[in-house]
């Protein structure tokens, strides 16, 4: 049967390639946070357009490397690997969330699809499907659930500038982002992660 690329690494190359992910969403959301913090400052005006344009491209990248042969393709093997659908679905989240951003300026109940995305994508971390010995899977349980209670909160906190207008819940759910994005940049990979066999939800 026909693997996909990630499948013939060894243990140590996963958690690497694994590292590296969560590293490069980290920067992502950073990079997004201070953007969105620019623009609703005032500080830079184009800075509120530039993040949904970012988020949108790194939603459409992500499903690039998932999926780096063809998407109909490489679709049956890959997203039977719980991790993968994980990601597969994360992936579309942040495009789609990204585009609706463009288009809210238009269509104003598109606001609600980013926090939208936010609290999918924090509640597949709190029930992430992990890899590896029992010690390190229940290890980076614990560490996904932290950070996706953070994505979640700043989903919903989010949600909450857009119905009230706040701007404490503006601030507020740029912070929750940002720990999002400080978890992920210091995340990483237990030992014993990719190891003796694979372990389901948790």
């Amino acid at each position: 049967m026909k693997q996909h690329r990630f499948a013939s690494h060894t243990p140590e190359e996963k958690r690497h390639l694994s590292n590296l992910g969560h590293m490069g969403e980290g920067v992502l959301l950073a990079v997004v946070g201070v953007l969105a913090l620019l623009g609703n400052s005032g500080l830079l005006a184009w800075a509120s357009l530039l993040w949904p344009v970012l988020i949108l491209a790194a939603g459409v990248l992500l499903l690039f490397l998932i999926y780096p042969r063809h998407p109909l393709s490489d679709w049956p093997l890959i997203w039977r690997d719980a991790q993968q659908r994980e990601h597969t679905i994360m992936a579309l989240a942040v495009a789609v969330s990204g585009l609706a951003e463009l288009l809210r300026a238009n269509l104003p109940a598109l606001g609600y699809v980013w926090p939208a995305a936010m609290i999918l994508i924090g509640g597949l971390f709190l029930f992430h499907a992990q890899h590896g010995t029992s010690e390190a899977a229940a290890k980076a349980v614990r560490q996904h659930r932290v950070l996706g209670t953070t994505i979640v909160a700043a989903g919903l906190l989010r949600g909450g500038e857009i119905v009230t207008g706040t701007g404490v819940f503006a601030l507020l759910w740029l912070v929750a982002l940002l720990l999002a994005a400080a978890q992920l940049l210091f995340y990483r990979e237990p030992e014993g992660a990719y190891e003796a066999g694979e372990h389901g939800e948790h």
